[in-house]
């Protein structure tokens, strides 16, 4: 506004050296210096300071071209532009008028359909996890009860054999430090967190506290409140509640259920009791599974299982379940498995670091409560089984070591062999060090591998 204004005031000073040119000229040719010309110009014309130099400063010959009917239709334009301008400064609604105009003009111009939609879920809050990327990562339970969450890159893909990279903390003498559980999920699922006393505990992946690779974690207590000597034994990661899926648990000894998952959609870090658990026994596996699915577990001593999980009446929450296999003096089941309508290769693991790969039509289903097969022969004698899972060849795995040691690999490394087969070594393992947790990586989670 002030700049219009400022030339608005230039403009009609020009105007008025324009109706006396003749006057204009005699009186700048007739001055001794610029400083007489200026004042004899402010007295005879009554111009101001900058009129008087905007005329002071024009030749003659442009103040004899200047234009008249040029000067006076800018004139009236900066009039007119003034007047808009202070009204915008008084005036709200005029403000308002210029913004819709301008809006108009921009989505004119620049206006197309909206390429996303914007969604309101429940009551339109923002929730907590809205703000969570959801991100693979790789949860850690130790046996001293400490639990951590760690980005999947952080271990990148090894070849069969090597040692790996430490996934603990250091103190390899302290039996706290050995890992109990290691898998990997999306940041967004829900963990049933499962006890050896038969409760379970529903959690968001991205609220267990993160660590680095060596770091302790922090203690369950803090995370959930289990109570006296009770302590997690089995993970369960859920991405969403189906109808149409259930959750088979099974116990040390041999004894399982089966039990709709959309009762567990509410499930809290309160806690909530899933089954009948007795004291010499303790509640280790919890697996999604669905009707036509098999169920397969392997025994400690290397023997094996398979029967359909239609056998198993769908039971309440509270309920013990029934016997799933007869176990020798001395045995116990070391894994459960569920296996789909199609058949897959099985990952077997011992203690001791070897495994191999055999394909799951070697296993056939028969009734519940049989003594098994062989899965596997160990090459010494005290050696046990600790991994029978079902695996394809774009997978990988994370094996874990008692003393905190990892080592990722690819799955299609491991040679497949027959049943009585004693596999292939998977991972070298330092004095008095064992295998003690296998993570399957799946072929969808999106992470690069470095060299």
């Amino acid at each position: 506004l002030e700049k219009v204004s400022a030339r608005a005031h230039i403009v009609e000073g020009l105007l008025v050296a324009l109706a006396r040119v003749d006057e204009v000229i005699d009186i700048v040719r007739g001055a001794a210096d610029q400083k007489s010309a200026r004042e004899a110009l402010q007295e005879n014309l009554g111009t101001s300071d900058e009129q008087t130099d905007a005329i002071m400063r024009l030749q003659l010959g442009q103040l004899t071209r200047l234009n008249k009917g040029k000067l006076e239709t800018e004139q009236d334009d900066l009039n007119t532009k003034s007047g808009q301008l202070g009204d915008l400064l008084e005036v709200d609604n005029s403000v308002y008028d210029v913004m819709m105009e301008e809006f108009a003009d921009l989505m004119k111009k620049f206006g197309t359909e909206r390429k996303s939609t914007i969604e309101m879920e429940d009551d339109g809050e923002l929730r907590e996890m809205d703000l969570v990327k959801n991100s693979r990562s790789v949860i850690v339970v130790t046996r001293g009860g400490y639990i951590k969450r760690m980005p999947l890159k952080t271990f990148e893909s090894q070849g069969r054999g090597t040692r790996g990279k430490r996934g603990t903390s250091e103190g390899n003498d302290n039996p706290d430090n050995e890992i109990a559980h290691c898998f990997t999920c999306n940041d967004h699922d829900t963990l049933l967190m499962v006890t050896a006393k038969g409760v379970a505990f529903g959690l968001r992946a991205y609220q267990v506290p993160t660590g680095s690779r060596t770091a302790k974690g922090q203690p369950i207590p803090s995370v959930l409140p289990i109570r006296g000597a009770d302590t997690i034994t089995s993970i369960l990661p859920v991405t969403e509640f189906l109808e149409d899926e259930y959750i088979v648990i099974a116990t040390e000894q041999g004894w399982i259920k089966k039990t709709p998952l959309i009762a567990f959609e509410n499930l809290t870090s309160r806690g909530l009791t899933i089954a009948t658990v007795a004291k010499n026994d303790r509640l280790n596996w919890c697996h999604h599974c669905r009707d036509g699915d098999d169920i397969l577990l392997g025994t400690s001593m290397g023997c094996a299982s398979r029967f359909a999980a239609d056998s198993l009446r769908p039971t309440g929450r509270t309920s013990r379940g029934v016997i799933s296999i007869k176990l020798r003096d001395g045995d116990n089941v070391a894994d459960m498995n569920v296996l789909g309508g199609e058949e897959n290769d099985l990952l077997v693991i011992s203690a001791s670091g070897y495994g191999k790969r055999i394909s799951s039509s070697e296993f056939v289903a028969k009734r519940r409560g049989g003594m098994g097969v062989i899965a596997m022969k160990f090459k010494q004698e005290d050696d046990r089984l600790r991994c029978l899972r079902t695996v394809s060849d774009q997978d990988e795995i994370l094996v874990i070591t008692a003393k905190g040691i990892m080592v990722r690999q690819q799955v299609s490394n491991i040679s497949c062999q027959g049943r009585s087969a004693k596999g292939v070594l998977i991972q070298k393992l330092d004095t008095g060090d064992s295998i003690s947790s296998v993570s399957i990586v799946p072929m969808s989670t999106e992470i690069p591998i470095n060299d």
